[in-house]
Parts: structure tokens; C-alpha cells; sequence
């Protein structure tokens, strides 16, 4: 099989904009996107940066917040937009690992946040295009907290993101990465 040198190029492209790492910090939610219900976790300033063409990789990238007073969870991520979802975070030497079937740590009164530079949802083989302007559905399963449905609007690559979506790298509190 050939890959052209713009496949290559569109791939590296999307993933230096969503290069690894999540942070976690203590912190309270500034405003509930979508939550499992009072008093667990809700999830804000869900976006997904539109593919380079011609790959078929899309980024999604969000907010957790854990209102409890127990750690819980993020197990998976699935998504109606592509084959497959898988949650990166960061590693230890700044590359990206995909998180395991044991999910991630959301603190708890904590976040998880994924940013460009900080983790992120790779959506994998899409179905179809991706395109600035539309929306894309998520569905992430908690251990404790069940499922949470976000709805996360597709932004153009190199356009800022949203107002209220996590902070980049160079604002995230600290990093956690031996429980993940």
C-alpha cells in the first residue's frame, strides 16, 4: 500500500495539534455542559478539530469535572463519527500512549482535561467528513458515574478553541501520570 507524502503530512499535521498529555487539578466546574447528574461529574468545552484531508483522524478534546468526594473513572469514549475512539494521554517522556482498559482518574473534586497539548480523543476511520460547523456526538462511560452524552461542535483546523473549552498546557495545574 502507498501513502502519499500529503496523507503523511495531514496525519502529523492533526496530531501536533493534539499532541499528548492530560492534566488534572483541583478545581470546581465553572459551568455544567453536560453532567451524570447532581452531585457527580459533568463535562465542559467539548470540541473536535475538523481532519486535514485527506486522513481520516479527527481530534475531540473536553473537560471533566468530579464533584464528588470519591475518584472515579473515565473507562471509554465512543463516538457515532468514526470505527473507533481511543483516549490518549500524555506519558512521562511527553509522548502519547493510549489509556487502558482500566480508563483514567478523575479525582475526586478534580478534573481531567484534555487540550491541544495536553490529550485528547482520537476518532479513528471516520464515517465520513468532518467539517467545521457541524457537531459530533461522544458518549463517555464512567466507573462510577455512568455514561455521559456530549455534544461537541467540530471547529476548523487552526481555529482557536472554543470559549470555555480546557486550558493548554502552559496553564494546567499538574500532571498525574502514573494512574492512568
Amino acid at each position: 500500500m502507498k501513502i502519499s507524502a500529503l496523507a503523511v503530512a495531514g496525519a502529523v499535521l492533526v496530531a501536533g495539534l493534539g499532541v499528548a498529555g492530560f492534566a488534572v487539578g483541583q478545581t470546581s466546574p465553572s459551568r455544567a455542559d453536560t453532567s451524570s447528574g447532581p452531585g457527580q461529574v459533568s463535562v465542559v468545552g467539548a470540541y473536535v478539530r475538523a481532519p486535514v484531508p485527506p486522513t481520516k483522524l479527527a481530534a475531540g478534546y473536553f473537560t471533566v469535572y468530579n464533584t464528588t468526594s470519591a475518584p472515579d473513572r473515565l473507562v471509554s469514549v465512543q463516538t457515532g463519527a468514526g470505527a473507533s475512539a481511543v483516549l490518549h494521554v500524555g506519558t512521562v517522556g511527553g509522548g502519547m500512549a493510549p489509556v487502558g482498559a482500566n480508563g483514567v482518574v478523575v479525582p475526586a473534586h478534580g478534573r481531567l482535561v484534555l487540550s491541544t497539548g495536553n490529550g485528547h480523543v482520537m476518532i479513528g476511520q471516520l464515517f465520513g467528513p468532518v467539517k467545521a460547523g457541524q457537531t459530533v456526538d461522544m458518549t463517555l462511560q464512567f466507573e462510577k458515574a455512568g455514561t455521559v452524552n456530549v455534544v461537541a461542535p467540530v471547529i476548523a483546523v487552526g481555529a482557536p478553541a472554543p470559549a470555555g473549552a480546557g486550558p493548554s498546557a502552559s496553564s494546567s495545574m499538574s500532571m498525574n501520570m502514573g494512574d492512568h
